[in-house]
């Protein structure tokens, strides 16, 4: 065998041990997500989630830092998908939901409930997403509006 048949087989070799590996990097919501919420496109506020999963336990925490809010409700719902009913239809997908609750503080120290409930997409890849819906309820006023995270 030559030595440049020996290099390509040693870099595929290297690819694909790297492929496996990522892909195997356990529970799909495990990691730090980056993103915003905002009832409108001008008025965002950026948002990281640190979600943690013991094996069995999903928790974690809203935006780390100094003021970090612990997560109080973290949870993954799995429905499951279906497989081809024939030739030509594909698979249901199954279908990753999201959510969490927390309490925070306004600046001004005031309680706030907050809850998100979203959707995770591109689950198999490592930059997957979330996006759905963000509520934050403050001295008797409620705010609901987008939100949506990225893997990072």
């Amino acid at each position: 065998m030559s030595a440049s048949v020996c290099r390509v087989i040693g870099v595929l070799a290297v690819l694909l041990c790297a492929t496996v590996a990522q892909a195997q990097e356990g529970q799909p919501a495990k990691g730090t997500w980056l993103g915003h919420w905002g009832p409108t496109l001008t008025v965002q506020s950026r948002i990281v989630v640190v979600i943690d999963h013991d094996g069995k336990t999903m928790s974690g925490v809203l935006n780390p830092g100094p003021k970090a809010v612990p997560l109080k409700v973290a949870r993954l719902d799995i429905t499951p998908g279906k497989p081809s009913p024939g030739k030509g239809v594909p698979p249901v997908l199954p279908v990753f939901k999201v959510y969490f609750e927390a309490d925070a503080k306004d600046a001004a120290g005031n309680p706030v409930a907050i809850v998100a409930d979203g959707t995770m997409h591109a689950v198999a890849l490592h930059n997957r997403w979330i996006e759905g819906s963000w509520t934050q309820t403050s001295g008797g006023k409620t705010v609901t509006s987008e939100f949506k995270i990225a893997r990072q």
